[in-house]
Protein backbone atom coordinates (compact mmCIF):
# COMPACT_ATOMS: atom_id res chain seq x y z
CA UNK A 1 0.00 0.00 0.00
CA UNK A 2 1.33 3.18 -0.93
CA UNK A 3 0.70 6.77 1.63
CA UNK A 4 0.61 9.54 -0.72
CA UNK A 5 1.34 12.18 1.96
CA UNK A 6 1.73 15.69 1.08
CA UNK A 7 4.31 18.69 1.82
CA UNK A 8 1.38 21.19 0.79
CA UNK A 9 3.72 24.08 1.90
CA UNK A 10 2.79 27.56 0.47
CA UNK A 11 0.23 26.05 -1.86
CA UNK A 12 -2.27 26.22 0.94
CA UNK A 13 -0.14 28.74 2.87
CA UNK A 14 0.81 26.27 5.65
CA UNK A 15 -2.13 27.60 7.86
CA UNK A 16 -3.30 24.05 9.37
CA UNK A 17 -0.28 23.67 11.78
CA UNK A 18 -2.46 23.64 14.09
CA UNK A 19 -5.17 21.63 13.40
CA UNK A 20 -3.49 18.40 13.74
CA UNK A 21 -5.22 17.41 16.98
CA UNK A 22 -6.10 13.83 18.36
CA UNK A 23 -9.23 11.72 17.05
CA UNK A 24 -10.49 13.11 20.44
CA UNK A 25 -10.28 16.91 19.23
CA UNK A 26 -12.29 16.26 16.30
CA UNK A 27 -14.16 19.55 14.74
CA UNK A 28 -17.95 19.50 13.77
CA UNK A 29 -18.29 20.66 10.45
CA UNK A 30 -19.61 23.98 11.15
CA UNK A 31 -16.41 24.15 13.71
CA UNK A 32 -14.60 24.77 10.05
CA UNK A 33 -16.31 28.06 9.61
CA UNK A 34 -16.24 29.47 12.47
CA UNK A 35 -13.82 28.13 14.81
CA UNK A 36 -10.00 29.64 13.46
CA UNK A 37 -7.74 27.05 14.97
CA UNK A 38 -8.91 24.84 12.19
CA UNK A 39 -7.58 27.09 8.97
CA UNK A 40 -10.20 28.48 7.01
CA UNK A 41 -11.95 30.86 9.59
CA UNK A 42 -9.51 33.70 9.55
CA UNK A 43 -7.03 32.88 6.78
CA UNK A 44 -6.84 36.35 4.49
CA UNK A 45 -6.99 34.04 1.52
CA UNK A 46 -10.36 32.85 2.04
CA UNK A 47 -13.40 34.17 1.68
CA UNK A 48 -16.67 33.32 1.36
CA UNK A 49 -16.39 30.46 3.81
CA UNK A 50 -19.33 28.29 4.50
CA UNK A 51 -19.18 24.96 6.08
CA UNK A 52 -22.27 22.70 6.78
CA UNK A 53 -24.37 19.33 7.39
CA UNK A 54 -26.14 18.33 4.12
CA UNK A 55 -28.54 15.96 5.18
CA UNK A 56 -29.76 12.97 3.88
CA UNK A 57 -32.07 13.44 0.71
CA UNK A 58 -32.79 12.32 -2.47
CA UNK A 59 -30.68 9.19 -2.52
CA UNK A 60 -27.88 11.23 -1.64
CA UNK A 61 -26.00 10.35 2.13
CA UNK A 62 -26.03 12.96 4.07
CA UNK A 63 -22.20 14.97 4.45
CA UNK A 64 -20.31 18.04 5.38
CA UNK A 65 -19.68 20.57 2.90
CA UNK A 66 -17.49 23.19 2.94
CA UNK A 67 -17.55 25.98 0.45
CA UNK A 68 -15.26 29.10 -0.35
CA UNK A 69 -12.98 31.20 -2.73
CA UNK A 70 -9.56 31.10 -2.23
CA UNK A 71 -7.45 33.66 -3.07
CA UNK A 72 -3.43 33.35 -4.14
CA UNK A 73 -0.98 34.30 -6.93
CA UNK A 74 -1.67 38.46 -7.73
CA UNK A 75 -0.18 41.15 -10.32
CA UNK A 76 1.77 40.95 -13.82
CA UNK A 77 4.22 38.52 -12.21
CA UNK A 78 1.33 36.13 -12.03
CA UNK A 79 -0.13 37.15 -14.91
CA UNK A 80 -3.00 39.19 -13.89
CA UNK A 81 -3.54 42.79 -14.82
CA UNK A 82 -4.83 45.51 -12.53
CA UNK A 83 -4.31 44.37 -9.25
CA UNK A 84 -6.43 40.99 -10.05
CA UNK A 85 -5.40 38.21 -7.89
CA UNK A 86 -6.16 34.42 -8.68
CA UNK A 87 -9.99 33.65 -7.28
CA UNK A 88 -10.45 29.72 -7.31
CA UNK A 89 -14.06 28.34 -6.25
CA UNK A 90 -13.72 25.10 -4.20
CA UNK A 91 -16.25 22.76 -3.20
CA UNK A 92 -14.92 20.18 -0.50
CA UNK A 93 -17.55 17.66 0.70
CA UNK A 94 -16.88 14.90 3.12
CA UNK A 95 -19.01 12.21 4.73
CA UNK A 96 -19.60 12.92 8.14
CA UNK A 97 -16.79 11.99 11.40
CA UNK A 98 -17.28 10.55 13.90
CA UNK A 99 -18.54 14.30 15.78
CA UNK A 100 -21.25 14.41 13.38
CA UNK A 101 -22.61 11.03 13.76
CA UNK A 102 -20.74 9.28 10.90
CA UNK A 103 -20.61 5.27 11.42
CA UNK A 104 -19.47 2.43 9.16
CA UNK A 105 -16.50 3.63 7.93
CA UNK A 106 -12.36 3.94 9.16
CA UNK A 107 -13.22 7.39 10.83
CA UNK A 108 -16.88 8.18 10.68
CA UNK A 109 -18.41 7.40 7.63
CA UNK A 110 -15.72 7.95 5.97
CA UNK A 111 -13.69 4.95 3.84
CA UNK A 112 -10.10 6.79 4.11
CA UNK A 113 -9.97 7.76 0.95
CA UNK A 114 -10.52 10.53 -1.55
CA UNK A 115 -11.98 10.93 -4.69
CA UNK A 116 -11.49 14.18 -6.59
CA UNK A 117 -14.02 14.63 -9.55
CA UNK A 118 -13.37 16.69 -12.88
CA UNK A 119 -15.04 19.65 -14.76
CA UNK A 120 -16.88 20.06 -18.28
CA UNK A 121 -16.54 22.25 -21.23
CA UNK A 122 -14.87 25.51 -19.48
CA UNK A 123 -16.02 24.68 -16.22
CA UNK A 124 -16.86 28.17 -14.96
CA UNK A 125 -18.97 27.13 -11.58
CA UNK A 126 -18.14 24.24 -9.15
CA UNK A 127 -19.93 20.37 -9.19
CA UNK A 128 -21.42 18.18 -6.89
CA UNK A 129 -19.43 15.67 -5.27
CA UNK A 130 -22.00 13.36 -3.53
CA UNK A 131 -21.09 10.97 -6.82
CA UNK A 132 -17.80 10.51 -4.29
CA UNK A 133 -19.32 11.31 -0.95
CA UNK A 134 -22.35 9.05 -1.43
CA UNK A 135 -19.39 6.15 -1.80
CA UNK A 136 -17.65 6.67 1.47
CA UNK A 137 -15.00 9.18 -0.27
CA UNK A 138 -13.68 12.89 0.41
CA UNK A 139 -15.05 14.80 -3.02
CA UNK A 140 -14.11 17.77 -4.54
CA UNK A 141 -14.75 20.28 -7.25
CA UNK A 142 -13.77 23.56 -8.07
CA UNK A 143 -14.65 26.18 -11.04
CA UNK A 144 -11.26 26.58 -12.46
CA UNK A 145 -10.85 30.58 -11.68
CA UNK A 146 -13.67 31.87 -13.41
CA UNK A 147 -16.95 31.92 -13.66
CA UNK A 148 -19.22 30.98 -16.50
CA UNK A 149 -19.04 28.41 -19.12
CA UNK A 150 -17.82 30.66 -21.80
CA UNK A 151 -13.83 31.30 -22.82
CA UNK A 152 -14.11 34.63 -22.92
CA UNK A 153 -12.27 35.03 -19.87
CA UNK A 154 -8.81 34.17 -20.95
CA UNK A 155 -9.25 37.72 -23.24
CA UNK A 156 -8.68 40.86 -21.34
CA UNK A 157 -10.58 44.08 -22.00
CA UNK A 158 -7.36 45.71 -23.90
CA UNK A 159 -7.35 42.73 -26.17
CA UNK A 160 -4.23 40.82 -24.37
CA UNK A 161 -4.22 37.32 -22.46
CA UNK A 162 -5.39 36.95 -19.40
CA UNK A 163 -2.83 34.59 -18.72
CA UNK A 164 -2.65 34.24 -14.99
CA UNK A 165 -6.87 33.07 -15.62
CA UNK A 166 -5.39 30.50 -18.13
CA UNK A 167 -3.33 29.08 -16.19
CA UNK A 168 -6.39 29.07 -13.74
CA UNK A 169 -8.45 26.55 -15.81
CA UNK A 170 -5.23 24.45 -17.13
CA UNK A 171 -3.51 24.01 -13.49
CA UNK A 172 -3.98 25.53 -10.76
CA UNK A 173 -7.39 25.48 -10.12
CA UNK A 174 -6.82 21.28 -10.17
CA UNK A 175 -4.02 21.55 -8.22
CA UNK A 176 -5.47 23.85 -5.18
CA UNK A 177 -8.71 21.18 -5.51
CA UNK A 178 -6.53 18.18 -4.42
CA UNK A 179 -4.26 19.91 -2.04
CA UNK A 180 -7.19 21.28 0.15
CA UNK A 181 -9.05 17.92 -0.17
CA UNK A 182 -6.59 16.71 1.10
CA UNK A 183 -5.93 18.92 3.55
CA UNK A 184 -9.33 18.69 4.92
CA UNK A 185 -9.48 15.05 5.21
CA UNK A 186 -6.57 15.37 7.57
CA UNK A 187 -8.04 18.38 9.75
CA UNK A 188 -11.82 16.87 9.80
CA UNK A 189 -10.92 13.14 10.45
CA UNK A 190 -7.52 13.40 12.10
CA UNK A 191 -5.44 11.44 9.21
CA UNK A 192 -4.00 12.19 5.81
CA UNK A 193 -6.22 9.70 3.04
CA UNK A 194 -4.75 6.24 2.24
CA UNK A 195 -5.52 6.34 -1.22
CA UNK A 196 -6.22 9.60 -3.48
CA UNK A 197 -7.98 9.02 -7.09
CA UNK A 198 -9.35 11.19 -9.71
CA UNK A 199 -12.45 10.93 -11.76
CA UNK A 200 -13.37 12.49 -14.64
CA UNK A 201 -14.49 12.92 -18.23
CA UNK A 202 -14.01 15.34 -21.08
CA UNK A 203 -12.16 18.57 -19.59
CA UNK A 204 -12.24 16.56 -16.66
CA UNK A 205 -10.14 13.59 -18.28
CA UNK A 206 -7.32 16.47 -19.35
CA UNK A 207 -7.68 17.65 -15.80
CA UNK A 208 -6.59 13.87 -14.80
CA UNK A 209 -4.05 13.75 -17.60
CA UNK A 210 -2.58 17.32 -16.44
CA UNK A 211 -2.41 16.07 -13.15
CA UNK A 212 -0.38 12.95 -14.06
CA UNK A 213 1.98 14.25 -16.36
CA UNK A 214 2.81 17.44 -13.68
CA UNK A 215 1.63 16.50 -10.20
CA UNK A 216 2.78 12.51 -10.77
CA UNK A 217 2.66 12.29 -6.61
CA UNK A 218 -0.76 13.18 -6.32
CA UNK A 219 -3.07 10.32 -7.41
CA UNK A 220 -2.36 7.06 -6.92
CA UNK A 221 -5.41 6.30 -9.33
CA UNK A 222 -6.45 8.47 -11.85
CA UNK A 223 -9.86 7.20 -14.49
CA UNK A 224 -10.14 9.76 -17.58
CA UNK A 225 -12.65 9.84 -20.01
CA UNK A 226 -13.29 11.36 -23.46
CA UNK A 227 -10.27 13.50 -22.99
CA UNK A 228 -9.66 16.73 -24.05
CA UNK A 229 -5.96 16.62 -23.97
CA UNK A 230 -4.28 17.90 -27.08
CA UNK A 231 -6.84 20.99 -26.25
CA UNK A 232 -4.91 23.23 -28.22
CA UNK A 233 -5.47 20.77 -31.43
CA UNK A 234 -8.58 19.36 -30.84
CA UNK A 235 -10.66 22.20 -29.72
CA UNK A 236 -9.75 24.18 -33.02
CA UNK A 237 -10.20 20.99 -35.31
CA UNK A 238 -13.72 20.50 -33.73
CA UNK A 239 -15.30 24.00 -36.26
CA UNK A 240 -14.26 22.33 -39.28
CA UNK A 241 -17.04 20.60 -40.25
CA UNK A 242 -19.25 23.63 -39.97
CA UNK A 243 -15.86 25.63 -41.79
CA UNK A 244 -15.99 23.36 -45.02
CA UNK A 245 -19.94 22.99 -45.29
CA UNK A 246 -20.10 26.75 -45.14
CA UNK A 247 -17.16 27.94 -47.62
CA UNK A 248 -18.08 24.58 -49.96
CA UNK A 249 -21.88 24.82 -49.32
CA UNK A 250 -22.68 28.14 -47.62
CA UNK A 251 -24.58 26.48 -44.91
CA UNK A 252 -24.85 23.45 -42.96
CA UNK A 253 -26.04 19.83 -44.80
CA UNK A 254 -29.84 18.76 -43.17
CA UNK A 255 -30.42 16.99 -40.34
CA UNK A 256 -31.96 14.31 -42.51
CA UNK A 257 -29.21 14.14 -44.89
CA UNK A 258 -26.64 13.82 -42.06
CA UNK A 259 -28.87 11.58 -40.39
CA UNK A 260 -29.32 9.27 -43.82
CA UNK A 261 -25.27 8.87 -44.70
CA UNK A 262 -24.12 8.01 -41.28
CA UNK A 263 -26.97 5.22 -40.96
CA UNK A 264 -25.13 4.32 -44.57
CA UNK A 265 -22.30 3.97 -43.48
CA UNK A 266 -22.98 1.78 -39.91
CA UNK A 267 -24.96 -0.32 -42.58
CA UNK A 268 -21.90 -0.98 -45.01
CA UNK A 269 -19.23 -1.19 -42.29
CA UNK A 270 -21.27 -3.16 -39.70
CA UNK A 271 -20.88 -6.33 -42.01
CA UNK A 272 -16.76 -5.73 -41.92
CA UNK A 273 -16.40 -6.67 -38.59
CA UNK A 274 -16.64 -9.83 -36.61
CA UNK A 275 -20.04 -8.82 -35.33
CA UNK A 276 -22.58 -8.22 -38.15
CA UNK A 277 -25.61 -7.11 -37.72
CA UNK A 278 -25.55 -5.03 -34.30
CA UNK A 279 -25.50 -1.82 -35.79
CA UNK A 280 -22.03 -1.08 -34.59
CA UNK A 281 -18.86 -0.09 -36.08
CA UNK A 282 -16.42 -2.44 -34.19
CA UNK A 283 -13.48 0.18 -35.02
CA UNK A 284 -14.55 2.58 -37.03
CA UNK A 285 -11.04 3.20 -37.92
CA UNK A 286 -10.97 0.49 -40.40
CA UNK A 287 -14.25 1.70 -42.28
CA UNK A 288 -13.23 3.47 -45.28
CA UNK A 289 -16.62 3.87 -46.92
CA UNK A 290 -17.00 7.00 -49.51
CA UNK A 291 -20.21 9.08 -48.55
CA UNK A 292 -19.69 9.45 -52.57
CA UNK A 293 -21.60 6.04 -52.43
CA UNK A 294 -24.26 8.18 -50.82
CA UNK A 295 -24.75 10.19 -54.02
CA UNK A 296 -28.39 10.98 -55.63
CA UNK A 297 -27.99 8.49 -58.31
CA UNK A 298 -26.17 5.82 -56.24
CA UNK A 299 -28.74 5.03 -53.82
CA UNK A 300 -32.49 5.55 -53.89
CA UNK A 301 -32.93 7.37 -50.22
CA UNK A 302 -34.87 10.38 -50.54
CA UNK A 303 -32.07 11.83 -48.30
CA UNK A 304 -29.58 11.30 -50.76
CA UNK A 305 -26.30 14.13 -51.27
CA UNK A 306 -25.66 15.91 -54.12
CA UNK A 307 -21.47 15.54 -55.26
CA UNK A 308 -20.78 18.62 -53.43
CA UNK A 309 -22.48 17.61 -50.12
CA UNK A 310 -20.36 13.95 -50.46
CA UNK A 311 -17.30 15.61 -50.72
CA UNK A 312 -18.13 17.84 -47.50
CA UNK A 313 -19.13 15.02 -45.51
CA UNK A 314 -15.71 12.71 -46.51
CA UNK A 315 -13.89 16.14 -45.43
CA UNK A 316 -15.32 15.64 -41.96
CA UNK A 317 -14.91 11.89 -41.41
CA UNK A 318 -11.28 12.68 -42.49
CA UNK A 319 -10.23 16.02 -40.69
CA UNK A 320 -8.10 18.99 -41.45
CA UNK A 321 -5.46 18.94 -44.07
CA UNK A 322 -3.15 21.55 -45.27
CA UNK A 323 -3.08 22.13 -49.06
CA UNK A 324 0.29 20.09 -49.09
CA UNK A 325 -2.48 16.92 -47.68
CA UNK A 326 -0.38 16.90 -44.35
CA UNK A 327 -2.94 15.73 -41.99
CA UNK A 328 -3.37 18.55 -39.06
CA UNK A 329 -5.55 16.80 -36.50
CA UNK A 330 -8.58 14.08 -36.90
CA UNK A 331 -12.33 13.89 -38.03
CA UNK A 332 -15.49 12.43 -36.84
CA UNK A 333 -15.64 8.58 -37.22
CA UNK A 334 -18.20 7.13 -39.73
CA UNK A 335 -20.73 5.89 -37.45
CA UNK A 336 -20.74 8.81 -35.27
CA UNK A 337 -24.10 10.86 -35.05
CA UNK A 338 -23.68 14.07 -37.56
CA UNK A 339 -27.13 15.86 -36.50
CA UNK A 340 -25.61 18.18 -34.58
CA UNK A 341 -23.61 19.74 -37.37
CA UNK A 342 -27.12 20.71 -39.18
CA UNK A 343 -27.73 23.93 -36.73
CA UNK A 344 -26.03 27.16 -37.50
CA UNK A 345 -24.58 27.93 -34.11
CA UNK A 346 -21.66 25.65 -34.04
CA UNK A 347 -20.52 24.40 -30.61
CA UNK A 348 -19.48 27.65 -28.77
CA UNK A 349 -16.31 26.39 -27.19
CA UNK A 350 -14.68 26.11 -30.33
CA UNK A 351 -15.62 29.55 -32.07
CA UNK A 352 -15.10 30.91 -28.33
CA UNK A 353 -11.24 29.43 -29.02
CA UNK A 354 -11.05 30.96 -32.27
CA UNK A 355 -11.89 34.81 -30.90
CA UNK A 356 -11.20 34.56 -27.68
CA UNK A 357 -7.77 32.69 -27.57
CA UNK A 358 -6.47 32.51 -30.95
CA UNK A 359 -7.64 35.78 -32.23
CA UNK A 360 -7.85 37.91 -29.22
CA UNK A 361 -11.26 39.86 -31.20
CA UNK A 362 -14.44 39.54 -29.76
CA UNK A 363 -16.16 39.97 -32.36
CA UNK A 364 -14.27 37.18 -35.00
CA UNK A 365 -16.67 35.75 -37.72
CA UNK A 366 -15.23 32.20 -38.16
CA UNK A 367 -17.42 32.50 -41.28
CA UNK A 368 -14.40 34.20 -42.71
CA UNK A 369 -12.59 31.22 -42.44
CA UNK A 370 -11.38 28.77 -45.13
CA UNK A 371 -9.35 25.44 -45.14
CA UNK A 372 -6.41 27.39 -45.86
CA UNK A 373 -7.01 29.90 -42.82
CA UNK A 374 -8.34 27.55 -40.37
CA UNK A 375 -4.94 25.36 -40.83
CA UNK A 376 -3.09 28.78 -40.01
CA UNK A 377 -4.98 29.15 -37.29
CA UNK A 378 -4.43 25.25 -36.37
CA UNK A 379 -0.85 26.27 -36.13
CA UNK A 380 -1.37 29.77 -34.33
CA UNK A 381 -3.07 27.79 -31.51
CA UNK A 382 -0.25 25.37 -30.85
CA UNK A 383 2.04 28.01 -30.77
CA UNK A 384 0.00 30.03 -28.32
CA UNK A 385 -1.66 26.99 -26.04
CA UNK A 386 0.90 23.88 -25.91
CA UNK A 387 2.50 24.62 -23.39
CA UNK A 388 0.31 25.99 -21.30
CA UNK A 389 -2.70 23.24 -21.79
CA UNK A 390 -1.78 21.06 -24.60
CA UNK A 391 -1.84 18.08 -21.95
CA UNK A 392 0.44 16.05 -24.88
CA UNK A 393 3.27 15.14 -22.24
CA UNK A 394 4.79 11.79 -21.02
CA UNK A 395 3.47 10.53 -18.02
CA UNK A 396 6.81 8.47 -16.73
CA UNK A 397 6.89 10.57 -13.40
CA UNK A 398 3.53 9.42 -12.89
CA UNK A 399 4.59 5.45 -14.05
CA UNK A 400 7.49 6.15 -11.81
CA UNK A 401 5.39 7.38 -8.61
CA UNK A 402 3.33 3.79 -9.09
CA UNK A 403 0.06 5.78 -10.18
CA UNK A 404 -2.20 3.34 -12.47
CA UNK A 405 -4.42 5.22 -15.33
CA UNK A 406 -7.49 3.78 -17.24
CA UNK A 407 -8.58 5.95 -20.06
CA UNK A 408 -11.54 5.19 -22.05
CA UNK A 409 -13.52 7.11 -25.11
CA UNK A 410 -16.77 6.45 -26.59
CA UNK A 411 -16.03 5.59 -30.61
CA UNK A 412 -18.85 7.50 -31.95
CA UNK A 413 -18.14 10.57 -29.87
CA UNK A 414 -19.18 13.56 -31.74
CA UNK A 415 -17.16 15.95 -29.73
CA UNK A 416 -14.09 14.63 -28.95
CA UNK A 417 -11.88 13.27 -31.47
CA UNK A 418 -11.60 9.26 -30.63
CA UNK A 419 -8.54 9.10 -32.76
CA UNK A 420 -6.68 11.34 -30.77
CA UNK A 421 -6.90 9.33 -27.63
CA UNK A 422 -5.51 6.90 -29.45
CA UNK A 423 -2.81 9.34 -30.92
CA UNK A 424 -2.02 9.91 -27.27
CA UNK A 425 -1.63 6.22 -25.85
CA UNK A 426 0.71 5.18 -28.62
CA UNK A 427 3.26 8.24 -27.81
CA UNK A 428 3.11 6.98 -24.23
CA UNK A 429 3.33 2.92 -25.82
CA UNK A 430 6.00 3.85 -28.18
CA UNK A 431 4.94 0.23 -29.82
CA UNK A 432 5.86 -1.74 -26.67
CA UNK A 433 1.88 -2.35 -25.43
CA UNK A 434 2.75 -4.59 -22.93
CA UNK A 435 5.05 -2.24 -20.88
CA UNK A 436 2.40 0.54 -21.11
CA UNK A 437 0.02 -1.70 -19.54
CA UNK A 438 1.61 -1.89 -16.99
CA UNK A 439 0.17 1.37 -15.44
CA UNK A 440 -1.62 2.84 -18.12
CA UNK A 441 -4.95 0.96 -20.11
CA UNK A 442 -7.01 2.13 -22.75
CA UNK A 443 -10.98 0.93 -23.20
CA UNK A 444 -12.62 1.87 -26.80
CA UNK A 445 -16.57 1.27 -26.37
CA UNK A 446 -17.97 1.31 -29.78
CA UNK A 447 -20.97 3.05 -30.73
CA UNK A 448 -20.71 5.12 -27.05
CA UNK A 449 -21.13 8.94 -27.55
CA UNK A 450 -19.50 11.64 -26.02
CA UNK A 451 -18.80 10.09 -21.98
CA UNK A 452 -21.38 7.89 -22.70
CA UNK A 453 -24.96 7.43 -24.58
CA UNK A 454 -25.25 6.56 -28.00
CA UNK A 455 -26.66 2.62 -29.78
CA UNK A 456 -23.70 0.61 -27.82
CA UNK A 457 -23.54 -1.19 -24.24
CA UNK A 458 -22.45 1.78 -21.99
CA UNK A 459 -20.19 3.43 -19.94
CA UNK A 460 -20.40 3.10 -16.39
CA UNK A 461 -18.24 5.16 -14.68
CA UNK A 462 -19.08 3.59 -11.47
CA UNK A 463 -18.13 -0.18 -12.55
CA UNK A 464 -14.70 1.48 -14.20
CA UNK A 465 -13.74 3.48 -11.06
CA UNK A 466 -14.58 0.12 -9.11
CA UNK A 467 -12.10 -1.85 -11.48
CA UNK A 468 -9.68 1.26 -10.80
CA UNK A 469 -9.62 0.69 -6.94
CA UNK A 470 -9.39 -3.00 -7.62
CA UNK A 471 -5.99 -2.67 -9.67
CA UNK A 472 -4.67 -0.07 -7.32
CA UNK A 473 -5.34 -1.45 -3.85
CA UNK A 474 -5.42 -5.10 -4.52
CA UNK A 475 -2.97 -5.28 -8.11
CA UNK A 476 -6.02 -6.94 -10.34
CA UNK A 477 -4.79 -5.40 -13.37
CA UNK A 478 -8.16 -5.38 -15.87
CA UNK A 479 -7.70 -7.23 -19.54
CA UNK A 480 -11.13 -6.10 -20.07
CA UNK A 481 -14.03 -4.67 -18.99
CA UNK A 482 -17.84 -5.67 -19.84
CA UNK A 483 -19.95 -2.59 -21.14
CA UNK A 484 -23.76 -3.30 -20.71
CA UNK A 485 -27.03 -1.52 -22.58
CA UNK A 486 -30.35 -1.82 -21.69
CA UNK A 487 -32.36 -2.53 -25.04
CA UNK A 488 -35.20 -3.02 -24.08
CA UNK A 489 -39.02 -5.36 -23.38
CA UNK A 490 -36.33 -6.84 -21.00
CA UNK A 491 -33.61 -7.67 -23.35
CA UNK A 492 -30.18 -6.78 -22.46
CA UNK A 493 -26.67 -6.68 -24.42
CA UNK A 494 -23.35 -6.96 -22.85
CA UNK A 495 -20.31 -7.00 -24.54
CA UNK A 496 -16.21 -6.97 -23.19
CA UNK A 497 -14.69 -4.05 -23.87
CA UNK A 498 -10.37 -5.36 -24.39
CA UNK A 499 -8.12 -3.04 -23.66
CA UNK A 500 -6.47 -1.76 -26.09
CA UNK A 501 -4.99 -3.05 -29.10
CA UNK A 502 -6.53 -6.05 -27.73
CA UNK A 503 -9.68 -6.69 -29.63
CA UNK A 504 -12.96 -8.70 -29.30
CA UNK A 505 -13.05 -12.37 -31.19
CA UNK A 506 -16.74 -13.93 -31.60
CA UNK A 507 -16.50 -17.49 -30.22
CA UNK A 508 -19.70 -18.67 -30.48
CA UNK A 509 -23.04 -18.29 -28.62
CA UNK A 510 -25.89 -15.32 -28.27
CA UNK A 511 -24.36 -12.07 -29.84
CA UNK A 512 -25.77 -10.33 -26.92
CA UNK A 513 -23.86 -12.20 -24.14
CA UNK A 514 -19.80 -11.15 -23.69
CA UNK A 515 -19.20 -14.61 -22.49
CA UNK A 516 -19.60 -15.34 -26.30
CA UNK A 517 -16.41 -13.39 -26.87
CA UNK A 518 -12.91 -13.39 -25.80
CA UNK A 519 -10.06 -10.76 -26.67
CA UNK A 520 -7.56 -11.43 -28.99
CA UNK A 521 -4.30 -10.15 -27.87
CA UNK A 522 -2.67 -8.01 -30.61
CA UNK A 523 1.10 -7.05 -30.38
CA UNK A 524 0.69 -3.70 -33.11
CA UNK A 525 -2.27 -1.46 -34.33
CA UNK A 526 -2.48 -1.62 -37.92
CA UNK A 527 -4.79 1.33 -37.78
CA UNK A 528 -2.63 4.08 -36.60
CA UNK A 529 -2.65 7.40 -38.17
CA UNK A 530 0.55 9.21 -38.19
CA UNK A 531 0.12 13.57 -37.98
CA UNK A 532 2.28 15.84 -39.48
CA UNK A 533 1.52 19.13 -38.72
CA UNK A 534 2.38 19.96 -34.87
CA UNK A 535 4.21 16.77 -34.36
CA UNK A 536 7.06 18.57 -33.07
CA UNK A 537 5.43 19.60 -30.15
CA UNK A 538 4.50 16.40 -28.67
CA UNK A 539 7.26 15.30 -26.25
CA UNK A 540 4.93 12.03 -25.10
CA UNK A 541 7.78 9.62 -25.65
CA UNK A 542 9.25 7.20 -23.04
Amino acid sequence: MRHRILALGAAVGCIFAVASGAASALPSCAQLQTDPTNGLAGNPKISNLTAAVQAAAGGNSAYCRVDFVYSGESGPSAGYRDGQSERITLRVGMPLNSVDGGTGGVQGAWNGRNRDIGGGGFAGAVGGVTASTNLGYVGTSTDTGHSGGSGSFALNPDGSLNNGQIKDFAEDGISQQHLWGVQLAQTYYGSAPTYNYWVGCSTGGRQGHYLAQNFPDYYDGILAGANAYNWDRFIPSELYPQVVMNRYLGAPISAAKLNAVTNAAIAACDAQDSIPGDGLIQDPRACTWSAKNFTCGLTNDPNCLTPIESIVVNKIWDGPRDTQNNRAWYGLERGTPLTSLAGTNPFSISTDHFRYWIHQDASFDWHTLNEATFVSDFVTSISKFNNVIGTDDNLNAFRASGGKMMTYHGLADPLIFPRGTYHYYNTIAQGNYPDAQTFYRYFPFPGNGHCGGGTGPQVNETALFSTLVNWVENSVAPDFVVASQNLGGGATRTRKICMYPNVPVYVGGPTNDQTSFSCQVQATDPLQNTLTIGSQYETSTQ
